[in-house]
């Protein structure tokens, strides 16, 4: 007896190291998931992270916003900026055009700088790019904004800008197609375009929707 209980007493024993070695894995192992289900909704974006509901009331006031600063920006800025710089017309159509035309050209800097610029200086750069983006699309030419009378040179400016934004699918398209017949047909040149490339053909795009803004609207 003596020897059976000493035996049954270390089976035991041994059974309660290998389930306190078991219970110690599974704590592990949950607190892993955790901590990674944690890091990835830190990796989400601020909206994702947000409930139905919250989604749902940043949509509708985000339409509001973009619904009400289009009307401001149309029925109180475009008119007072362009009364305050028509009298020069290269001065005109230059900020008529920054408003939309701008817009890709930031995102052209953005593009360009991505690998030499410091992490802090690219994070600023795409918010200054997120921000003049959100101004052009309030640039849409509804009737509202065709009947705001504005000097010829300014409108110039806007009305580049503006229909450059909406046109920018086709212009991505041309620009898409273009790179496959001349670059990688004809140049037998594989691959995608670099971040450099793509930045500078926002740049160019920019320059073109100036371009226009001061010389094919003068017909």
């Amino acid at each position: 007896m003596g020897k059976a209980g000493r035996r049954k007493r270390r089976q035991a024993e041994s059974q309660g190291r290998r389930d306190e070695i078991r219970r110690g894995d599974l704590r592990e192992r949950e607190q892993a998931r955790r901590a990674a289900r944690a890091a990835t909704k830190q990796d989400l974006a601020w909206f994702q992270r947000q409930g139905g509901g919250v989604q749902t009331l940043v949509v509708l006031g985000s339409i509001a916003a973009a619904v009400g600063g289009h009307f401001l920006l149309w029925g109180a800025v475009f008119p007072a900026l362009g009364a305050a710089v028509g009298r020069v017309p290269v001065v005109s159509t230059v900020t008529g055009w920054l408003f939309g035309g701008g817009a890709f050209l930031a995102w052209g800097v953005v593009a360009v700088n991505h690998k030499t610029a410091t992490p802090r200086t690219t994070a600023r750069l795409r918010t200054v790019a997120w921000v003049w983006s959100a101004v052009a699309v309030l640039l849409v030419p509804t009737g509202y904004a065709n009947d705001v009378l504005l000097p010829v040179d300014f409108w110039a400016g806007v009305y580049a800008g503006a229909y450059g934004m909406l046109l920018s699918p086709v212009a991505l398209g041309v620009v898409a197609l273009g790179w496959w017949l001349l670059v990688t047909k004809l140049f037998k040149h594989k691959g995608e375009p670099s971040t450099e490339t793509i930045g500078w053909i926002c740049v160019g795009y920019s320059v073109l929707l100036l371009v226009w803004g001061s010389t094919l609207l003068r017909a």
